[in-house]
């Protein structure tokens, strides 16, 4: 991770010095090694952010960020976060932009589940793609699509324990 992921991380979770900041201070959340303490659905939201500007990946889609926050408490939909960003006739989003994307969420600690699954297109490229990976009890859908012509990048982590009481299925992914 980088350190401007870092601080963002460390930012969102209010860890910083503090006033005064003098040896009596409280030891920040930094002392820790990098990758541990609990993922909260801010944490994760950070990490697929971070992930997907660290490797240019276009901005977030707000109406599609916006969909986790108006979930119904205890709905599957209230279980998770997802970052989506589009491509422009500008900026298309490419097969390598994707790929990216999913070695940040590697250098990040999610861990590949299965097989990566893809489609071709009728001219023979690389039309659809998808990852399943896992972090400490959260599953997370990696897909790239090249339609429409601009295509897009679709991340969405579930919480495995609150999919499986909402009655997404075994907790396997963030759609259960």
């Amino acid at each position: 991770m980088t350190a401007a992921a870092v601080a963002v991380v460390l930012g969102a979770a209010g860890c910083g010095a503090g006033e005064g900041g003098g040896a009596s201070a409280a030891p920040s959340a930094s002392a820790r090694p990098e990758d541990s303490g609990p993922l909260t659905k801010d944490r994760v939201r950070a990490e697929l952010d971070t992930s997907a500007a660290d490797a240019g990946a276009p901005p977030p889609d707000p109406d599609w960020r916006a969909m986790g926050t108006r979930a119904k408490p205890g709905s599957l939909g209230a279980c998770g976060v997802s970052y989506r960003g589009y491509g422009t006739e500008t900026e298309p989003v490419h097969l390598r932009r994707y790929e990216a994307v999913v070695d940040e969420l590697r250098e990040r600690g999610w861990q590949q589940s299965g097989e990566r699954r893809e489609r071709k297109t009728s001219d023979g490229t690389v039309g659809e793609v998808l990852w399943v990976f896992k972090k400490r009890g959260w599953s997370l859908v990696a897909e790239f699509r090249s339609f429409p012509d601009e295509g897009y990048i679709n991340l969405a982590a579930g919480e495995d324990a609150c999919v499986k009481q909402a009655g997404g299925g075994t907790g396997a992914g963030p759609l259960g």
